[in-house]
């Protein structure tokens, strides 16, 4: 499917050999066949998402051998190489954010779906850039780290039974005394683990 890299339109009409026009918004645009090679061409479109992409910039999947995708379409599996959206998203192990490589899947979640929680719509998956949205929260440490002041920090959340869980699978339940937090999924009590992106970043490499 050709989309137009200005509007986003799939409305085109082939005008000459690897040269599109697009219907909706008049822009003529190119298109690189990986088995041609072409040097009048100043750009095309990624197959994947209708942007441009400069020849010679573009990335090819592993796992498909699409040409010339933009760098916003693949992940870069080291040492799987570069692998693209749809077969990330074709293998289940897309971000459901962003759609690149999710090396962190909430187990909670998958088995509060698997039961049918009506509050669970999908399962999250996230890539490294995306994990802190819903992976990571702010809280006050004071308890975890047995001091006063309080203090506040960057904490994950782990589950014994679970493993790493997202924010949105955890509910605090309040005792005459004391409360704690625990795992939506199985009541496990949760353990908070603080957390900072280099963790992260090297977590992605593995």
């Amino acid at each position: 499917m050709i989309k137009c890299p200005n509007c986003g339109s799939t409305e085109v009409s082939q005008t000459k050999p690897d040269q599109y026009k697009c219907i909706s918004c008049g822009v003529i645009f190119h298109f690189i066949r990986p088995d041609v090679q072409r040097t009048d061409v100043v750009s095309h479109n990624c197959p994947v998402c209708g942007k441009p992409v400069q020849p010679g910039q573009g990335y090819k999947c592993t796992r498909c051998g699409k040409y010339d995708i933009c760098e916003e379409c693949v992940s870069f599996l080291n040492p799987d190489g570069y692998v693209c959206k749809d077969c990330l998203k074709e293998a289940g192990q897309d971000c459901f954010i962003c759609g690149k490589f999710a090396f962190q899947t909430c187990q909670a979640c998958e088995k509060r779906l698997a039961r049918g929680d009506p509050e669970v719509e999908i399962v999250k998956k996230v890539c490294g850039e995306c994990y802190e949205l819903f992976f990571a929260d702010t809280r006050e440490l004071k308890k975890a780290q047995g001091g006063m002041p309080p203090l506040w920090g960057t904490v994950t959340y782990h589950c014994p039974v679970c493993g790493n869980i997202c924010a949105d699978c955890i509910e605090e339940k309040k005792g005459w005394f004391s409360s704690k937090i625990v795992c939506k999924a199985c009541g496990s009590e949760i353990r908070m683990q603080n957390y900072t992106m280099v963790h992260i970043h090297e977590d992605t490499k593995t």
